[in-house]
């Protein structure tokens, strides 16, 4: 693995922080050079607008590039202080410029980034041999409920062929309800479960091959075992809190001037449960309290701003008064945070049925 690619795997660029730092815009994307070793050598870094790092050391002396830099059996003395002092440039870099991603795949990292904003619950790496698996587990009994790891495609997918063989993908390991995995077994991209019980637990490839949020009603499920439950007793409620982004739409308006709406599908939304609209920035603050009447209707929409498939019908039950529940007020209500759909918490609720008459 080329010295970069193993600085900055499972990162991702801050490209904001880039030019502050001292990079420069170019066509290619942003270029930082900087000398070192008393001026002998000269790093030049590129990153492009995806977020690909490579990198080259320029011999000051004569102007060519210091190709043993990147050959692995050079482990001279000298070779290795040029490798040394370069290696700290980039983990700088690194630390100045990248955010660190719990995982390798795109969509291992969206489904954790969701999973902390509906649990606030991150993965812990228990398996000191296997130091990239990420397992998710219920606070109060640590029991896990999810694993991510990082294998051969082979391994999961047994009717893969050719290169897919050896290709590193993410597999996420669930568990299911007992004698509902030959259902689950029909979808494509679900596997039965890796090193599992295969009667309770499924292997899913995180390629995309599945929408993030059929996946996230999957690990919903999963967590119920985690805390001692079974999957939702039909007809009983959960309450949501669902953002609405008013620079693209007006939220407010569309809202008010109807009893029912229909709005983008949200992951683990059921009849009769109940949706607190939150409108984001500038007004931040809960606005309508709804309650589902209707999901997965098929609604196929796509702007600059917005990709829908599926709907959900909503009835407003109740529009909240400017300045009744800011985000100031939700953070004491145990609320920190709303960058996607998440459970309300039992404080937030009780809060808004008492003030609203709910």
């Amino acid at each position: 693995m080329e010295l970069e690619s193993k600085i900055f795997e499972r990162k991702t660029v801050i490209e904001s922080a880039l030019i502050p730092y001292g990079f420069q815009k170019t066509n290619k994307g942003y270029l930082y050079t900087k000398d070192f070793l008393k001026g002998a050598f000269k790093a030049q870094v590129i990153i492009t607008s995806g977020g690909i790092v490579s990198g080259k050391v320029i011999d000051n002396g004569t102007d060519e590039e210091y190709i043993l830099l990147h050959v692995e059996n050079q482990s001279g003395a000298y070779v290795a202080k040029v490798r040394k002092a370069y290696t700290l440039i980039l983990k700088d870099i690194a630390a100045a410029c990248f955010r660190t991603n719990p995982f390798l795949k795109p969509q291992s990292n969206r489904l954790t980034l969701s999973i902390e904003c509906q649990y606030q619950e991150k993965p812990d790496y228990p398996f000191a041999k296997l130091p990239t698996y990420g397992v998710f587990r219920y606070p109060a009994n640590r029991k896990w409920y999810a694993l991510i790891m990082n294998l051969k495609r082979a391994l999961v997918d047994k009717e893969c062929t050719g290169r897919q063989k050896d290709e590193i993908v993410e597999v996420l390991n669930l568990k299911i309800e007992e004698n509902s995995e030959q259902d689950l077994l029909k979808i494509r991209g679900i596997y039965p479960g890796y090193h599992m019980n295969r009667a309770h637990w499924i292997s899913i490839i995180l390629d995309d091959s599945l929408e993030d949020e059929f996946i996230l009603t999957l690990i919903d499920k999963s967590r119920t075992f985690a805390v001692g439950g079974k999957a939702r007793a039909k007809g009983k409620k959960k309450h949501w809190i669902i953002p609405a982004n008013p620079e693209f739409f007006n939220v407010i308006e569309y809202f008010s001037s109807s009893s029912e709406v229909v709005w983008k599908q949200s992951s683990r939304l059921t009849t009769g449960d109940i949706a607190y609209i939150y409108v984001t920035s500038p007004h931040s603050e809960i606005r309508f309290v709804c309650e589902v009447l209707q999901t997965d209707i098929p609604y196929e929409y796509q702007d600059q701003n917005l990709t829908m498939k599926k709907a959900v019908k909503l009835k407003v039950l109740k529009e909240i008064p400017h300045g009744l529940c800011p985000i100031s007020k939700m953070r004491e209500l145990g609320v920190k945070a709303v960058r996607g759909q998440r459970t309300a918490s039992a404080e937030l609720t009780a809060y808004l049925k008492e003030r609203s008459s709910l």
